[in-house]
């Protein structure tokens, strides 16, 4: 089984039937028996606020009780695991990554599990060989982060996603045809490609190189067959053109101007800004335009969605997006947001993981320090559980 993404208009219904609907597997063969995790400190990614003491009651892969170490009713019948000074947080989302690049697939996804991404989207490859190692780790052949993947990249032939012969030659037909060959083959998202990157973007923003209307059939059927579409769309041109066939959310950084950033608040777009990648540390007007956009877009109250792309920034590196985030004007907290509530709504997940509630998957990372005085924090992670199960 593997995990549907639900357009907004099917989400209320598959989220009033469960969280078997969404197609959640909770690897019932390899969950252990009952646990209690006790820590000094927890963060609610809802209210921001940082908690004292808690002991977990962990079952059946999920978080059970939240209560105060003296609650009798979590006294030891199960066995403990104390974290001591850390602190607890949901299991991250990282939204953007290539478990394809940067090593072997199953090798990134245990690297990005342990960095404390319980959950991570892959957004593009150049085969099915994600896909079906999503698969293997939901039916826990093998330790992995919960994987949402798009299957192929989707975009123009010769464009920036050929790699290799996968881009589409043809118009609207084509591309079509192409989204329903990733669901076919299993995708729970469509990936498809807008514009060029980053400096070239820059100095051509109204530019992009797919057909508005090979995008609009691509954005189409993704949504007739129940699918996100993630566009890789950086120039201001190329935003516009994804506003304009209504698409999901933008898979990185984008130049956008205010009235732009408007304009994706009011469409429920989000962005995943993926600046450690993009630019760094960089201080040329390219890079400082794109954190200034990523600032716009926060400020207009664009829903902003934590992601690296994994592969080309080192998969286990995820965290090193937090400050980048931080030198753009995102507050810790929103950061933190951004990795758990925010990406758990932007992809169908929020009643399932992305929160420290009864009921809810028992994906938990504890870091050493304060993230909210420290985003560093986040680099330091000391504890690892996905569904009930100890990573690290």
């Amino acid at each position: 089984m593997h995990i549907h993404v639900i357009p907004r208009i099917l989400l209320l219904c598959a989220i009033a039937a469960g969280p078997a609907a969404l197609g959640v597997d909770h690897a019932a063969a390899r969950q252990p028996a009952d646990l209690l995790v006790t820590a000094a400190h927890w963060l609610d990614p809802v209210s921001g606020a940082l908690h004292g003491p808690v002991v977990l009651r962990i079952s059946n892969g999920r978080i059970e009780k939240i209560a105060a170490p003296d609650r009798g009713e979590l006294t030891p019948s199960a066995p403990v695991r104390d974290l001591g000074a850390a602190t607890l947080l949901p299991g991250l989302i990282d939204s953007h990554v290539h478990l394809g690049i940067g090593g072997r697939p199953d090798a990134n996804a245990l690297a990005d599990l342990r960095a404390g991404f319980t959950t991570v989207v892959d957004l593009g490859a150049r085969t099915d060989a994600i896909l079906r190692l999503r698969d293997r780790i939901n039916r826990g052949e093998l330790d992995g982060p919960r994987i949402i993947a798009a299957g192929k990249w989707i975009g123009k032939q010769g464009g920036i996603c050929e790699f290799g012969g996968i881009g589409v030659a043809g118009g609207p037909d084509a591309y079509a045809a192409r989204v329903r060959e990733n669901v076919d083959a299993g995708a729970d998202l469509i990936k498809v490609c807008v514009s060029t990157w980053g400096a070239d973007a820059f100095a051509h923003p109204d530019a992009f190189e797919i057909d508005p209307a090979a995008l609009l059939a691509t954005v189409k059927e993704a949504h007739r067959s129940g699918r996100l579409a993630i566009a890789h769309a950086i120039s201001l041109g190329s935003v516009k053109a994804a506003i304009a066939a209504n698409v999901d959310g933008l898979g990185h950084a984008a130049y956008i101007d205010r009235d732009t950033a408007a304009r994706m608040h009011d469409r429920g777009m989000f962005m995943v800004p993926t600046l450690a990648s993009l630019v760094g540390d960089g201080t040329d007007a390219p890079s400082v335009a794109l954190r200034a956009a990523v600032e716009t877009a926060h400020r207009e109250g664009v829903r902003i969605v934590f992601g690296t792309d994994g592969g080309v920034l080192p998969h286990g590196e995820n965290a090193k997006e937090f400050p980048a985030m931080g030198k753009a004007g995102v507050p810790a907290i929103d950061a933190i947001r951004a990795a758990t509530i925010n990406a758990a709504e932007s992809f169908g997940l929020a009643k399932e993981i992305g929160q420290i509630n009864p009921g809810y998957a028992a994906d938990l990372i504890a870091v050493d320090g304060n993230p909210l005085e420290d985003l560093q924090a986040l680099s330091r992670v000391t504890f690892v559980m996905r569904n009930g199960k100890v990573i690290r």
